[in-house]
C-alpha cells in the first residue's frame, strides 16, 4: 500500500447511519485511480478510536474538526428538509 502524507492540517467529516463522524486526514492511499483519504477518526474529546478510510463517498473537508462537522451538519440538515 502506497501512502502519501498529508502535511498540512485537514479535517474530514462524513455522515454514517445518521451520525456524523470526523477525523484528521493523515495521508492518502494512492493505489486507486483517485487517492482515498486515510483518516485518524476521533471523538469530540480528541480520543482516537480508529484509523481508516471513509465508509461513504460523500465527505466534507475543513481546516478544523469543528468546521468539517458544521459543514456536514448543515448539509445533512438541508437534505432532510
Amino acid at each position: 500500500m502506497t501512502i502519501i502524507a498529508q502535511n498540512t492540517p485537514l479535517w474530514l467529516a462524513t455522515a454514517a447511519e445518521n451520525e456524523i463522524q470526523a477525523g484528521r486526514v493523515i495521508g492518502w492511499q494512492a493505489e486507486h485511480a483517485q487517492p482515498v483519504p486515510l483518516v485518524a477518526w476521533t471523538d469530540e474529546t480528541g480520543l482516537l478510536f480508529r484509523v481508516g478510510t471513509p465508509v461513504t463517498p460523500v465527505v466534507w473537508l475543513g481546516d478544523t474538526r469543528g468546521e468539517a462537522v458544521e459543514s456536514a451538519q448543515r448539509e445533512t440538515r438541508l437534505a432532510t428538509l
